[in-house]
């Protein structure tokens, strides 16, 4: 009798954990998909967050803050011919056109881009190295951002998640890594913070298997070289995956747009709730966090070769808008105390339809309103 007691108890105990388990499973996987717990925290949140006007604000400008903003080097006949979603005001340029590369410099320079974040797989190699590199950038550094998605479909494997275990990626990696920094991290245009070269690396989110080996090998392998690089990941997304952010120097991302919860107007404010929560996450383990803005999304213009998001539209307003949400997520650097950090996707992604780079359909009024919020320098 006291047998059948017990059983039914550990059975009961069993059931229980189980109903938990699953009732947390579904939250879990309900708020990413439906944003359940962000819209009941909205009015809460605003009463400490006022951001109820859209109209352009030109508050006090934030001086201190490093701003990366994403540049394409790609740019050629067949590239445009693939396809674009607006016309920039230079034209349809060739990225290694020295009149291009000094109006871009020039832009950077005059509206407060401190960062041309350049997308790198080592195809890119000539492009960047005979283009960018060579220009006088003024104010402006470039530095590299791993593109893990198109280094991996290059090799054949596949759209993510990449397993790490496979030899050829872990190799390539490790290789690449070492190229970045032999050939990169010297020169003079490459921007660092405090004598480190920041390097960021495309959704490491996307990593399996023995990925972090992979990562801290790659560390060692920079510092033997001399560089104590300035490792940044791109983890941020909706599914609030931590794993591993320990092993950078801050966390970020490109952008979240494409990602879930699927698309409304209201993709700004959802960015509260996602860059709070990983604030504190990344905060608490001692790593630096860049919150990231995006002025707008369409890719409409590659429909023929894959399944295209939504459109975002944005205006100058809403860029705005935007950028002064994600002022208020600015984390003082580790390294530089005297610093913050935000990034903005992108000042050239004419295919995608995000860049801020002045065109024939908006003209400047994107790329006017990174002065107003983090000043022009």
């Amino acid at each position: 009798m006291r047998l059948k007691k017990w059983h039914k108890k550990i059975l009961i105990a069993i059931a229980v954990i189980t109903m938990l388990a699953f009732s947390i499973l579904c939250l879990y996987y309900g708020e990413s998909r439906y944003y359940l717990m962000g819209r009941t925290l909205y009015p809460i949140y605003k009463e400490f967050n006022d951001f109820s006007s859209k109209h352009i604000v030109a508050g006090a400008p934030i001086l201190d803050t490093i701003v990366y903003c994403d540049y394409y080097t790609w740019w050629d006949v067949d590239n445009w011919e693939r396809g674009h979603s607006n016309t920039p005001e230079l034209g349809f340029y060739d990225s290694l056109d020295p009149r291009i590369l000094k109006e871009h410099s020039r832009l950077a320079n005059e509206y407060g881009i401190d960062v041309f974040k350049i997308e790198y797989v080592p195809s890119l190699d000539e492009s960047i190295i005979n283009g960018i590199l060579k220009t006088d950038l003024g104010n402006t550094r470039v530095c590299l951002m791993y593109d893990s998605l198109i280094r991996f479909l290059d090799l054949v494997k596949g759209p993510p998640p990449y397993d790490f275990n496979d030899p050829e990626i872990y190799n390539t990696f490790i290789d690449d890594m070492n190229h970045i920094a032999d050939v990169y991290f010297s020169n003079p245009n490459y921007f660092n913070i405090n004598g480190r070269p920041v390097l960021w690396i495309y959704i490491t989110r996307e990593m399996r298997g023995n990925w972090k080996s992979a990562i801290n090998t790659a560390r060692q392998n920079m510092n033997s070289k001399g560089f104590d690089v300035y490792l940044v990941g791109d983890h941020v997304f909706w599914d609030y995956n931590y794993d591993g952010i320990e092993l950078f120097d801050a966390i970020s991302l490109y952008h979240a747009y494409t990602g879930r919860p699927q698309n409304t107007p209201d993709f700004a404010d959802r960015l509260k709730i996602l860059y709070l929560v990983w604030k504190i996450v990344v905060q608490s383990v001692g790593k630096d966090f860049i919150p990231g803005a995006l002025p707008a999304y369409d890719d409409t213009c590659l429909a023929n070769e894959r399944n295209c998001t939504l459109p975002l539209s944005g205006s100058g307003e809403d860029f705005n808008y935007m950028l002064r949400i994600v002022s208020s997520y600015l984390d003082t650097v580790n390294c530089d105390e005297s610093l913050n950090q935000v990034t903005i996707a992108t000042f050239n992604e004419n295919q995608e339809g995000s860049a801020i780079e002045p065109s024939l359909e908006w003209g400047y009024d994107r790329i006017k309103q990174i002065p107003l919020v983090f000043g022009e320098e």
